[in-house]
């Protein structure tokens, strides 16, 4: 009996779907959340997230809906953005006042990042004790009244210059053709 021989191109195909198929798979079904704890939430496609389950009309039926079936704090992702949604007065008075730090930081952005110092300046850097600084040293010397203006200062206002007495008279040119 004759040993198998395998074309490599086949074998070269059958290793790409394979290693296809594992990558997919584990993008698909591994955690992505970094081992935190998250809310529950419906199942998301992998590129639109929960934007096919909102519907195309009463928007805001909807999270009532879900809210009923995940509770009244749950998680939506709007494309590729993780959005939690609340529901109820009571959990909404313990997520804005109670787990306010938790909640207050604006996501960090490539472009802002890239741009704008890393997010170390007072409009984009992330809560926390240095941006409370920044927050200070901002209301202190770029919001004072001592940076204003020099009339500001002083106390005085200037008016504007009177163009009254100064203005030249126009007349209107008779049209060709009139009397």
């Amino acid at each position: 009996m004759a040993p198998v021989q395998l074309d490599p191109d086949l074998l070269l195909t059958v290793v790409f779907v394979v290693s296809c198929f594992v990558t997919a798979r584990s993008l698909w079904s591994g955690r992505k959340d970094g081992g935190r704890v998250l809310p529950p939430s419906p199942p998301p496609l992998p590129i639109i997230g929960n934007l096919h389950q909102l519907g195309r009309s009463h928007y805001h039926r909807r999270p009532r809906e879900l809210a009923r079936r995940h509770g009244p704090l749950f998680l939506l992702r709007l494309g590729s953005v993780p959005t939690l949604v609340v529901s109820s007065a009571s959990v909404a008075e313990e997520v804005l006042k109670t787990q306010d730090h938790v909640f207050c930081s604006r996501p960090l952005q490539r472009t802002a990042r890239g741009l704008l110092y890393d997010c170390r300046d007072v409009a984009f850097s992330p809560y926390g004790e240095r941006w409370r600084q920044l927050r200070r040293i901002a209301a202190l010397h770029l919001l004072s009244a001592k940076r204003s203006t020099p009339s500001a200062r002083s106390g005085k206002r200037r008016s504007p210059p009177s163009w009254s007495g100064s203005a030249p008279t126009m007349r209107a040119a008779p049209a060709e053709g009139s009397t």
